[in-house]
């Protein structure tokens, strides 16, 4: 059975026979004509400077493995790569893909930054399907792809919620690190499943990997219960990770939902170091709690070692106002809030409405405020209130 169509192409040849039953191996002429059809391949392959090689085979995917064997040494492996690359940076996820099934057929894998760069894009793309293929390519004729990429796709897989894939990715992992535990902590604590999280924790101590500062103030916010959070509270206290910002400020959060705000300020009061993520968990607890007195203290103290108010810092501050009755201190935290450009809206039309009064976003005071106007304000303030 003859081929249907043989093209001589540069040094090489391509053939898309339905089946094939030539092995083909020539030399260069340059009296041949490049890209001429073939109208009689047999006679052709006879004549010399080309010759038939063999013809003993009859199993097609032989012949095609070793055509693409032939055609790998016109097509360098590292141009391959090199392509696959830059559709990578490039974001071009058909061509990235293309270029994976190209990789497949010569056995070839790219680097980890690559594969990352790939992923994300997926990840950006809501392309599960592409994710997939990947996963199967970098495991794919035994390569064990190294514990960066498959961390990375762990927390695609935790991106699109599929926490079954990546449990199962998590379970085939040769070694885990502290970022593939923390990883999964995290999957479960944020989709409220708080006894694997920390169950999970648990099992990490125990394969011999130190929880970090992201570990704690991860699975902290999955203490449901007040003694696990204090023996959690001991195990920071024993690897020294209490004085990191992050996990104190989990540690004054989940404090002060639990109402122990006793225990919120203890570890605030501990800390050597100021910070505005701590301050802003310190004033937002006590404000949560009606306790808007130690709030506005608090908000006080801030001010006094030199932190500038953000955002969250002036939604505690109000909410504080809310309980206080502290109606003009309310219009100077909105005013505050203008002329540092804060988007609105925060609580202070909330604020105005339990004092039962209507603050209209159309007012004067919010259509013409200036620095100058803060200041006229502030001179009416009582004692009780504080400066911004």
């Amino acid at each position: 059975m003859m081929c249907r169509s043989i093209t001589v192409i540069r040094h090489g040849m391509k053939a898309t026979p339905p089946c094939l039953k030539w092995i083909i191996r020539f030399r260069p002429s340059s009296s041949f004509n490049i890209g001429t059809p073939l109208r009689n391949p047999q006679q052709w392959l006879r004549s010399p400077p080309y010759s038939l090689v063999a013809t003993a085979t009859t199993e097609s995917s032989n012949v095609l493995n070793a055509i693409d064997h032939s055609m790998a040494s016109h097509f360098p492996p590292s141009l391959i790569i090199e392509d696959f690359t830059r559709f990578c940076y490039q974001r071009d996820l058909p061509k990235a893909m293309k270029a994976i099934d190209s990789m497949q057929k010569h056995k070839l894998w790219a680097d980890s930054i690559t594969y990352s760069e790939l992923l994300k894009c997926c990840l950006d793309r809501g392309a599960i399907h592409h994710v997939r293929l990947v996963h199967e390519h970098l495991f794919s004729r035994g390569h064990h792809p190294n514990t960066f990429v498959i961390n990375i796709l762990l927390n695609v897989y935790v991106k699109f919620n599929l926490l079954s894939e990546a449990r199962a990715l998590f379970d085939q992992m040769p070694e885990r690190n502290v970022v593939s535990w923390t990883t999964m902590i995290a999957a479960y604590t944020n989709a409220m499943l708080h006894d694997k999280a920390l169950g999970f924790l648990t099992l990490m101590i125990r394969d011999g990997v130190r929880p970090n500062m992201f570990t704690y103030s991860t699975v902290l916010r999955a203490c449901h219960r007040l003694p696990t959070l204090r023996q959690l509270h001991s195990n920071i206290m024993k690897t020294g990770l209490d004085s990191d910002v992050f996990v104190r400020s989990a540690l004054i959060d989940i404090y002060s939902k639990w109402g122990e705000l006793h225990n919120a300020l203890r570890v605030f009061d501990e800390m050597i170091t100021g910070d505005l993520v701590v301050w802003n968990s310190i004033i937002g607890g006590f404000a949560q709690n009606t306790d808007g007195d130690e709030a506005l203290n608090l908000f006080k103290r801030m001010k006094h070692a030199g932190f500038l108010a953000d955002q969250g810092t002036l939604t505690s501050v109000l909410r504080a106002c809310t309980g206080l009755a502290l109606l003009e201190l309310g219009r100077q935290i909105h005013v505050h809030n203008m002329t540092l450009s804060i988007s609105e809206p925060l609580t202070i039309k909330s604020a105005m409405g339990k004092f039962g009064q209507i603050w209209s976003l159309s007012s004067p005071l919010h259509n013409c405020v200036s620095l100058q106007s803060s200041k006229q304000i502030n001179t009416k303030e009582t004692k009780r209130q504080t400066t911004l």
